[in-house]
């Protein structure tokens, strides 16, 4: 879904408020046979859905969202969830938003006071906003059970509504296992390169080139994600002003869910 700060509006630069992944490194080896089983069971069933989808315009609106198969919980799954820190009100505003996906997912979140969780909630552990990218929040050599797995740096109790559904619909995209929008194998941004390593090498990234390269420029390799078409309205891509391409052509704010993130959602946790 990659931000940090207060209540102040969404500034035109993304650099501002900056989301980045947290892709657990290759030698932590997280849990994946259950997922491996989960995409298994679900290779027939996705080409029966997500094939047609591909079929080509006046057949149906293709869905567009790409989310990491190996990373996908199995389908029906409550996940439950735990605020290690944040206030009531902070707490009942992400409550809110992450159920917006339950509307389209055959997920359920489970918000619990004590005990083990999946998801652990903090807005305070760093500035950011971020989150473990689906099952990865299982592997607790990256993951500590006493750490968080999501964190929203900037939400506070006076923070607008419509930001609250920007910010907390997309990390809990990342918690079902979907990846940045402008990073999916299908993108063809024109992107402008030494001006995204200006950009993000400055205030308040101070980013480096690997971080830079891989939070905006690279792509992810078509090997082992559920993907269609480029989505430019679709919650996982966030604001990129248009100095960072060579068209000019900057991506829009988008604030809640599109049409096709609902559709390949639906596809992915079917409820049917």
């Amino acid at each position: 879904m990659a931000r940090g700060a207060s209540s102040r509006k969404q500034p035109t630069l993304l650099a501002r408020n900056t989301c980045f992944d947290r892709i657990i490194p290759e030698e932590y080896h997280p849990a994946r046979a259950a997922a491996e089983r989960v995409t298994l069971e679900h290779a027939q069933s996705m080409a029966r859905t997500i094939a047609p989808l591909m079929a080509g315009p006046g057949v149906i609106h293709p869905a567009r969202m790409a989310l990491m198969a190996i990373k996908k919980w199995e389908n029906a799954k409550e996940l439950r969830c735990r605020f290690l820190d944040g206030s009531a009100k902070q707490q009942s505003h992400v409550i809110a938003k992450a159920r917006i996906w339950e509307q389209y997912a055959n997920i359920s979140f489970k918000f619990v006071k004590t005990g083990d969780a999946e998801i652990r909630i903090s807005f305070s552990a760093d500035p950011g906003s971020w989150s473990a990218i689906g099952n990865d929040c299982l592997v607790e050599r990256y993951f500590p059970k006493y750490q968080p797995t999501m964190n929203f740096g900037w939400l506070r109790d006076n923070t607008e509504d419509q930001e609250y559904e920007r910010v907390v619909v997309h990390e809990f995209g990342h918690a079902l296992g979907c990846i940045h929008e402008h990073q999916s194998p299908t993108e063809k941004l024109k992107w402008n390169t030494p001006a995204v390593y200006r950009t993000f090498s400055g205030p308040p990234n101070y980013w480096s080139k690997t971080d830079i390269d891989h939070n905006i420029l690279q792509k992810y390799s078509r090997k082992g994600m559920l993907y269609t078409q480029f989505d430019l309205k679709s919650i996982m891509l966030y604001q990129f002003d248009g100095s960072l391409f060579t068209d000019g052509k900057g991506t829009p704010l988008n604030t809640q869910l599109s049409d096709t993130d609902k559709t390949m959602i639906a596809h992915m946790y079917p409820k049917s």
